[in-house]
């Protein structure tokens, strides 16, 4: 389909108010705004250096120059919200403005806590006022790891099953995200939701691997397994990661329930099934449900970048589950050869079933020629 045919279609049906399509003009060559966006950012980074040498620690100075800087981005991406050049100029400036006005309230505020709230007040402005899609995923990821601090910083005796915690609160938060981005249609609104899901992505990436690591540092698991004096803190983990694997399951019968599948139908309880082993299976190979759970969202919102977020995911954790495996080289040989085997088995299964959807097609149409 042409895109003026495409435009028209979308008229009709009521999505757009313009009966033409509005023209659109070519973007420059890669390179052109590769040095763009280099020269912008690095030129960015050198004003704010230079407002800190000028301003020899003054508060006052750097929300002067700040906060100007930051209504500038903020007008600018907001008059002009699909401009390259302008686009990538307030970036820069909002990056000045908002590393300004960082300086300036460190420098007025002392005590870890309280610079941690005020970085936490302004993410959630950045979020609000800056009308980029780009920016709102920085200021959501932000806010995220300010909130991972703050956590740290109140429960950091508690064998940080707090990490658990946040972890499977931002997977329920995951899933809600991106269900109420798939079931709006207004593009400004679905913008923001998307930035808030990419971060949260991110986020989980991120998240799992430190949870592996300080699980392992911290004495939980040893190489007898679960030792005594942390015995009740692993179980609760070993709960929070399954509960973090049921998200699949839920997230699994929400789609087929939008895709108008019923539920008593053989293939929908064989997915159904497959969703909640894989979320039990959490236990032993943490984050493969998050994983796929991520891969399911990018194919179903047709979110590419959340498509390569799951894949580096999921092959994280099978890496990871593969270097803590306590056992020995050719066991984990054994476990590659096999895996392997069935995935070779599933494609030559594809290839025969496809092979003969196509005889029966072919038969049909030669039945059809007869008669």
């Amino acid at each position: 389909m042409k895109p003026q045919e495409l435009w028209n279609t979308l008229h009709a049906a009521g999505f757009t108010r313009q009966a033409e399509m509005p023209a659109v003009a070519p973007r420059a060559p890669w390179y052109m705004e590769a040095m763009l966006f280099i020269a912008l950012w690095t030129g960015a980074a050198f004003v704010v250096i230079a407002f800190v040498a000028f301003a020899e620690d003054s508060p006052a100075a750097y929300l002067f120059f700040g906060l100007p800087l930051s209504a500038l981005a903020c007008w600018l991406f907001r008059a002009y919200p699909a401009h390259f050049f302008l686009g990538q100029l307030a970036h820069a400036v909002s990056l000045c403005g908002a590393g300004l006005i960082l300086f300036a309230l460190f420098e007025e505020v002392r005590g870890y806590e309280a610079q941690l709230y005020l970085s936490l007040a302004l993410a959630l402005l950045v979020f609000c006022a800056m009308n980029n899609f780009v920016q709102r995923l920085v200021a959501v990821s932000a806010a995220l790891f300010v909130v991972t601090a703050l956590c740290h910083y109140y429960w950091k005796d508690a064998r940080f099953l707090w990490l658990e915690w946040l972890y499977a609160g931002c997977v329920f938060a995951f899933v809600l995200v991106w269900q109420r981005e798939m079931q709006t249609l207004r593009y400004p609104r679905s913008q923001i939701w998307r930035s808030v899901g990419y971060a949260l992505a991110l986020f989980l990436l991120v998240a799992m691997n430190f949870s592996l690591m300080l699980a392992s540092n911290s004495g939980w698991i040893d190489s007898r397994g679960i030792t005594e004096a942390t015995r009740e803190s692993a179980l609760v983990m070993l709960a929070l990661r399954v509960l973090s694997g049921l998200t699949l399951f839920w997230f699994a019968a929400w789609l087929l329930r939008r895709e108008k599948l019923s539920f008593s139908r053989r293939p929908a309880l064989i997915l159904l099934g497959l969703a909640l082993g894989v979320a039990l299976l959490g236990m032993k190979m943490p984050g493969i449900a998050v994983a796929l759970l991520i891969l399911v969202t990018g194919f179903a919102a047709n979110a590419p970048v959340l498509l390569g977020i799951g894949v580096v995911m999921l092959l994280n954790v099978f890496a990871q589950y593969y270097y803590w495996l306590e056992v020995s080289l050719l066991y984990k040989s054994l476990y590659l050869l096999l895996t392997g085997g069935v995935l070779l088995a599933c494609r030559l299964a594809l290839r025969w079933r496809e092979t003969g959807d196509r005889k029966q097609e072919t038969d049909t149409r030669e039945e059809n020629g007869d008669e």
